[in-house]
């Protein structure tokens, strides 16, 4: 899902190329339509209250993104304690920041030039999620 042309584009940055990481805080939920995979949500667990999460969706899951994103959310607020969901956002990719918008997220604050797309500085957007 990580390789597919499309979300590479739309997800790499100039610090690391897209792939799969293997860390005890992070797990992977796929995505799918049908019988085929169609995307990837990424969640790491910051602390028992906090989780980030990173989506790549294929484009034609574009369609079913909001279903899909909200779906993955509703198993992760099935955590009792978590409090708060965090997604970190490139500045280049402002579809991405309606998507979490669409999902409740609310802009927190923006950390600037943080990473570089194809060689230009950007900014990191970070969007919140709270537990109402």
């Amino acid at each position: 899902m990580l390789h597919d042309p499309w979300v590479v584009a739309r997800i790499r940055h100039d610090d690391r190329e897209p792939g799969y990481i293997e860390h005890p805080a992070l797990t992977y939920t796929a995505a799918f339509i049908g019988e085929e995979a169609v995307g990837v949500f990424m969640a790491i667990q910051h602390s028992p209250w906090e989780v980030e999460v990173h989506a790549a969706l294929k484009r034609k899951a574009t369609h079913y993104a909001r279903e899909l994103g909200c779906m993955f959310l509703d198993r992760l607020w099935q955590r009792p304690e978590l409090m708060r969901i965090t997604a970190p956002v490139l500045s280049t990719l402002p579809s991405a920041v309606n998507y979490c918008k669409r999902l409740g997220f609310e802009v927190e604050g923006v950390k600037r030039r943080a990473v570089k797309v194809n060689g230009v500085p950007a900014d990191v957007i970070y969007l919140g999620l709270l537990r109402q």
